[in-house]
């Protein structure tokens, strides 16, 4: 399991935006998104035209023949990739895309095995845009190279603190600075680490840079590009049981103008020589951090920040789990799962477990492996079990906290049973399945009413008061005729051929065999109205999973339930019922999944479940049948 990715500084310089959109952003995107890599959906289809051009201010630079990557982010989250190849002149048109000014491009080019991008957005309205990438040689000349600051920060995460620490350098050539990676040249900048040091590994917007750590220190050979520049890197210190205290020492071998400490954790304290309280820093969407900060810091100057840990609580108690929701996607091949575990934490001071006696202990399902986990559950100590699942540690402050992770597993024709089981009692738990033609079983969820999460539907189940580690089953079995053998295909094929004959003809029998008393009149009209019922249903069938929006729906279900009561009335009035009461009131229609004729005492109390149909009396507040809630206008009354 990885170490938490600090989330890029808002003030990322364009060597960023080349690097992550060439070499890591598609990667990483596709990869949450369970594409397989080569197979990359292309970007969103539309009338916009990009084009790119490479620009170099040496002379006689070939600019033609370069390949050039285009990645676009939506809205949405889905990524889209697409390749060109500039001509002669340096320039490719993207044409086809979508002009959606939400749609975020981002255009990379190697040029002398460097990368180099730009991002551009379209102008609402506009369907042309145009960018512009400058591309260089690479040099091995370090000069005109500065360190505007260090920045480090650090988190708390049950046994050990991770630090993170960017590097904000400044280059004043016009060139690329590119160092051949080895452990005798020189490099870029150096940064000693303490002996203890574990995890390291580089930041998200250094992916792909020549950045290293040997022989305990951490070294940058490029590329660096003109003008600002963010390195970023993070490693780890572990920490004993009892220890509330640690030292981390900072020292560069190049003079930088700025050094600040961050605190990640709330109540975390730090001191240093020379630091003074800040103002606190805010991080993306995060409350504002407790920072420190002196100026300079010379080459081999070496300062210790004394970091002292807030108090925290060894209650595991303290800790539950109200709600739940898993999202589950089964296709052919596997079935996916993200699940979120809404947790709640008491309040006072954060509460924290041991490795040895954690907080919770997370399961994986029997069959599935765990993908992955969101960055803010790392920020909690997690730690890998060798059963697959994970160990959360802490510390967890006070309120309501987020713990989300993926699973994957692999799916077979028939089917596939999801065991889910949770490290607390789970007040709430809802399973949300992406309908792609499934049929869902399950003893111990209920149904509720399907939806659309904006293209999609999705069937819902829900649970109450699901106990600690008590399984909760689901199978899902596709709906199609996949994996039939052949011969109950020919079967179905012969079967439904033969109800085929038997619906033309059956009435051809039924006219002949019928007796002369019967009134072929009524008949008709009957079988009329029992097809509008039928209509009906199919239309209720479309509303709930999604296929039709309130306004169309309930437009045909009035023009088909006065097609009904229509027909019921010519039906009364041909068979020499009274109409004396027909001409000031309508008659009832009966509901599509109860079509026997609705009786004056059920019309006063009838009505039905939204989540499974069957009748319930309108006193109640609960469905007898499936357990699902009636609130008040949410069950449909029998004259619908």
């Amino acid at each position: 399991m990885n170490l938490p990715a600090r989330r890029r500084s808002r003030t990322a310089s364009r060597a960023f935006v080349a690097i992550a959109a060439l070499l890591v952003i598609p990667v990483v995107a596709l990869a949450q998104h369970g594409e397989d890599i080569g197979q990359a959906p292309p970007p969103p289809p539309g009338p916009g035209q990009l084009t790119v051009t490479l620009v170099s201010a040496e002379p006689n630079a070939d600019l033609g023949g370069r390949e050039l990557a285009l990645y676009a982010l939506g809205p949405d989250g889905m990524p889209g990739l697409a390749n060109g190849v500039t001509d002669a002149t340096g320039r490719h048109v993207f044409a086809g895309i979508s002009n959606d000014p939400g749609i975020v491009y981002l255009v990379g080019a190697r040029f002398a095995e460097i990368p180099f991008g730009e991002r551009v957005t379209f102008v609402a309205g506009e369907t042309e845009a145009g960018v512009s990438i400058r591309v260089s040689t690479p040099t091995t000349e370090v000069a005109g190279v500065a360190v505007d600051e260090l920045r480090v920060r650090v988190d708390w995460m049950g046994d050990r603190i991770v630090v993170a620490e960017i590097l904000r350098l400044t280059s004043a050539g016009t060139r690329v600075i590119q160092l051949p990676a080895n452990a005798e040249g020189p490099a870029i900048f150096e940064r000693p680490l303490p002996a203890a040091a574990q995890d390291f590994n580089a930041g998200p917007s250094s992916i792909g840079d020549e950045l290293v750590l040997s022989e305990g220190v951490v070294r940058f050979f490029g590329p660096l590009y003109s003008g600002e520049q963010a390195v970023e890197y993070q490693w780890s210190l572990p920490l004993g049981r009892s220890i509330r205290t640690v030292d981390v020492p900072v020292e560069l071998r190049a003079d930088a103008s700025r050094v600040v400490a961050v605190a990640g954790t709330s109540g975390m304290e730090i001191e240093g020589t020379g630091l003074v309280a800040s103002r606190g820093l805010v991080d993306d969407d995060t409350s504002p951090l407790a920072s420190w900060a002196r100026a300079g810091l010379r080459a081999g100057e070496r300062i210790a920040l004394a970091i002292t840990l807030p108090e925290s609580r060894m209650d595991p108690a303290a800790v539950t789990i109200p709600r739940t929701d898993v999202w589950v996607d089964l296709d052919d091949t596997r079935l996916e799962a993200n699940v979120d575990l809404q947790v709640v934490v008491s309040p006072g001071a954060p509460v924290t477990g041991t490795p040895e006696a954690p907080l919770m202990h997370v399961s994986v399902p029997t069959g599935a492996a765990l993908q992955g986990v969101s960055q803010d559950a790392e920020a909690f100590g997690l730690t890998p079990t060798d059963d697959g699942g994970f160990d959360v540690i802490g510390p967890i402050g006070p309120g309501e906290h987020s713990i989300g992770y993926a699973l994957r597993m692999p799916s077979r024709p028939d089917g596939v049973t999801l065991d889910l089981r949770f490290p607390r009692e789970v007040q709430t738990l809802n399973v949300l399945v992406a309908d792609t033609g499934l049929a869902l079983d399950s003893k111990r969820l209920h149904r509720r009413r399907p939806f659309r999460n904006r293209t999609r539907n999705y069937l819902h189940r829900e649970a109450y008061n699901v106990g600690m580690h008590e399984v909760v089953d689901l199978h899902l079995e596709p709906l199609s005729g996949a994996g039939l053998p052949q011969e109950a295909s020919l079967a179905l094929t012969l079967l439904a051929a033969a109800g085929g004959a038997w619906f033309l003809v059956a009435p051809l029998l039924r006219r002949r065999n019928r007796a002369p008393a019967v009134d072929t009149e009524l008949e008709r009209l009957r079988e009329e109205r029992e097809g509008v019922y039928s209509d009906i249903a199919d239309l209720e069938h479309d509303f709930e999973t999604g296929k039709l929006d309130e306004a169309d729906y309930e437009a045909m279900r009035r023009e088909l339930r006065g097609q009904a009561i229509s027909l019921l009335r010519e039906e009364r009035t041909h068979a020499g019922v009274s109409t004396g009461s027909a001409s000031t009131s309508a008659p009832e229609v009966p509901t599509p999944r109860d079509p026997a004729p609705v009786t004056p005492a059920a019309v006063a109390t009838g009505r039905f479940c939204p989540s499974c149909g069957d009748r319930v009396d309108a006193k109640w507040r609960f469905c007898s049948h499936c357990g699902g809630t009636l609130e008040p206008g949410e069950a449909s009354g029998a004259q619908g």
